[in-house]
């Protein structure tokens, strides 16, 4: 109860500012500002927050900031504000399968995204005339390089320090997620902020009709970039559709690849791996046991020991797996990390045999990370183990059945609690 007193005063008192910004706007406007002028980059705010683009959950990307920054250098820090509070209170978004607007979507939480990114701009806005006043020199088309560098700073930090009072109330504030969405709010931040001051520029000296033809081709880059992320997203949902398929012919198994896939994220990226190869390693996770398809069921859910001839046919799922993905276009560069998945270190794997520096490092991420959810797991013919049991197998396992640099990689994980100790997925 006290948590949502809390929560409905600090949302109050953001939202009363953000009223009296528009009230402060309103007169400045009407007296020393050109109407058109701000009913203009209210406009470009509109369409750069209701063209955002999702990356994740809780990621996008927006020109949104860009325009409240121009606008920042152009106005006077209650228009700015305003300019600001406008874009965000009107946008239209898509949602859980249809666009959102003010008459379909919640108005108080419109009242204080918008009060939120207004008190933002406000305060930046004066901190830049405060910076310019003091540090009049080192300037571009007029407007203080130093200034604009404090500005942004300040616009973030106000930005970030609501962020944070907003989900301590919501009683989410997990101190690594936070600091995760805090690097991507500043990184997106800092990273479009250069067009906003192009386009403060090209309006102080060209007009309106150059800050369009700017933004055009912005636009069309945008919507190329959608489309690769749609075309990205429809990818991934078909490896979970043929993940989802193995998952459904044995219910001891189920959810195993993609607690893989999880893991081996995880121990990719403690390794420092490029971004685009930790892409490709959690996918041919997800799809590291698709040979299994072609095996017999009464195989994989056989109750008690297997008999050789069974285990030889077992044994030949990393090469079935990899054959099915090397014949599609998009996959044909993970088949290897999947044909190798079983290999050993020591050069006691299966379907080869090869060992040390043969396996490619790919495939030895998803060895450990397979092997640890096995033995973590209920199976057909035996009962999971422990988190401290597991871990001391993968240990011993070193230089032996496992990659030593892997092992510790995911030693270094375990250890500092980004390995999950139960199934359920983080």
């Amino acid at each position: 109860m006290k948590q949502n007193i809390g929560l409905r005063v600090f949302t109050s008192l953001i939202i009363l500012f953000g009223f009296f910004i528009i009230f402060e706007a309103g007169q400045m406007i009407s007296t020393e500002t050109k109407v058109t002028s701000v009913l203009f980059f209210a406009f470009l705010s509109f369409i750069a927050d209701s063209m955002i683009i999702q990356i994740s959950e809780k990621k996008y990307v927006s020109l949104g900031f860009a325009i409240g920054l121009a606008a920042i250098l152009l106005f006077d820090p209650y228009t700015a504000a305003a300019i600001n509070f406008l874009g965000t209170f009107f946008s239209v978004f898509y949602s859980d399968g249809k666009y959102r607007h003010i008459f379909n979507s919640s108005i108080y939480k419109r009242l204080f995204n918008g009060s939120a990114y207004a008190i933002g701009s406000l305060v930046a806005g004066n901190a830049y005339a405060m910076s310019h006043s003091i540090l009049p020199a080192f300037t571009v088309s007029g407007f203080g390089i130093i200034s604009i560098i404090v500005a942004v700073a300040v616009n973030i930090l106000i930005n970030i320090l609501i962020f944070i009072l907003l989900y301590a109330l919501l009683d989410q504030l997990e101190l690594k997620e936070v600091m995760h969405e805090l690097f991507w709010i500043t990184q997106n931040f800092i990273g479009i902020s250069p067009i906003g001051v192009f386009m403060a520029i090209l309006y102080k000296n060209s007009g309106w009709f150059m800050v369009l033809l700017v933004l055009g081709p912005l636009l069309v880059a945008r919507y190329s970039f959608k489309l690769y992320l749609d075309m990205k997203n429809q990818y991934f949902e078909t490896i979970k559709t043929l993940s989802n398929a193995l998952d459904a012919k044995d219910e001891y198994t189920n959810g195993h690849s993609h607690r893989v896939a999880q893991i081996s994220t995880i121990i990719a990226k403690e390794m420092k791996i490029p971004v685009l190869l930790i892409d490709e390693i959690k996918t041919a996770a997800i799809l590291h046991d698709i040979g299994k398809i072609g095996i017999s069921d009464a195989i994989i859910n056989k109750p008690g020991r297997l008999e050789d001839h069974e285990m030889a046919i077992i044994q030949k799922h990393p090469e079935i797996g990899a054959n099915i993905v090397k014949d599609v276009k998009s996959l044909e560069d993970l088949s290897n990390y999947i044909r190798y998945h079983h290999e050993r270190y020591d050069g006691k794997g299966y379907p080869e045999g090869i060992s040390g520096a043969d396996i490619p490092i790919e495939a030895a991420i998803i060895a450990v990370s397979d092997c640890f959810d096995a033995m973590t797991s209920d199976r057909v013919y035996r009962k999971a183990m422990s988190f401290e049991i597991a871990l001391s197998i993968i240990k011993e396992e070193r230089g032996k059945q496992f990659h030593p640099e892997v092992v510790d990689a995911f030693v270094r994980c375990a250890d500092n609690g980004q390995i999950p100790k139960t199934h359920e997925m983080m």
